[in-house]
């Protein structure tokens, strides 16, 4: 098989992947809580659980999506009672977010989930190296498209 003949199998195998999360994430599920979440709900609590505190513009440069979309997102996770909208002492036109009580469970079993998620997976991939892991990784971030 030729470079390009691999290659272009390695790229229809990417599209594959993308298809399927893309499906699974079009599915809301639950995360610990009554409430339920899209999967890109559940990354934005991730997210902000991560970085205890944050605001719109950290998600949007995190995400690269837009203010508006982020802004969306803020409210929809708000009314839902997952996050705090605070606003910051310093720069009144700055928001500050921050996992309410029922965001913080989502983000705990949301954590959860990938861990045992990702060992599931690891397992299936024993036979790979870190090195390969690490190689896989590089060459995945020079295929990422460019947006705007």
């Amino acid at each position: 098989m030729t470079r390009e003949e691999v290659f272009s199998e390695l790229m229809e195998s990417l599209y594959e992947i993308s298809r399927k999360i893309a499906s699974y994430e079009s599915v809301p599920r639950k995360y610990g809580t009554e409430d339920e979440l899209y999967m890109v709900e559940a990354h934005t609590i991730n997210l902000i659980g991560n970085k205890i505190q944050t605001t719109s513009t950290e998600l949007t440069e995190l995400t690269k999506k837009t203010k508006g979309a982020i802004s969306q997102m803020v409210d929809k996770l708000s009314k839902k009672g997952m996050i705090i909208k605070n606003k910051n002492p310093k720069d009144n036109r700055e928001v500050i977010l921050e996992l309410s009580e029922k965001g913080k469970i989502v983000y705990e079993y949301h954590k959860k989930l990938d861990s045992v998620e990702y060992e599931k997976l690891l397992t299936k991939l024993d036979d790979f190296s870190d090195e390969d892991f690490l190689m896989f990784k590089k060459l995945t971030s020079l295929l990422e498209p460019e947006v705007g």
